[in-house]
């Protein structure tokens, strides 16, 4: 079985919550059934300076298993504006690791184009 935590798997469901995605300037939204949230924290300094993103994600649908996780997106740069450590992880705090796989199966398919839409040249 994959993993939650691999970066495919993050992508994955980043690319199903971000379409449509929040409204500019909204923290909350709700995309494929699931409840969305984000908070951003930042710090500045002169030696270093981070910037971290918390995307939750809860799933509570009637009839549906439940499941809430966070990605967390950490960057970290130098006082010169030099990237020092970025990095992107998952943790499950509610749930089964299949039930979340289970919904990316069921939506990714929602979300890309299908193979008729490309555009021909």
């Amino acid at each position: 079985m994959l993993r939650l935590s691999r970066s495919r798997v993050i992508s994955d469901i980043e690319f199903i919550v971000n379409k449509p995605g929040p409204a500019v300037g909204k923290r909350k939204w709700t995309s494929k059934g699931a409840e969305c949230s984000v908070d951003r924290h930042s710090f500045a300094g002169e030696v270093y300076s981070f910037h971290v993103d918390i995307l939750q994600v809860r799933l509570s649908a009637t009839g549906a298993p439940k499941w809430k996780l966070l990605i967390v997106g950490e960057f970290w740069q130098g006082g010169d504006g030099e990237s020092i450590h970025s990095t992107k992880w998952l943790k499950l705090l509610h749930g089964k690791p299949g039930d979340v796989l289970k919904w990316i199966s069921a939506n990714r398919a929602m979300v890309l184009p299908s193979a008729g839409d490309e555009v021909k040249s």
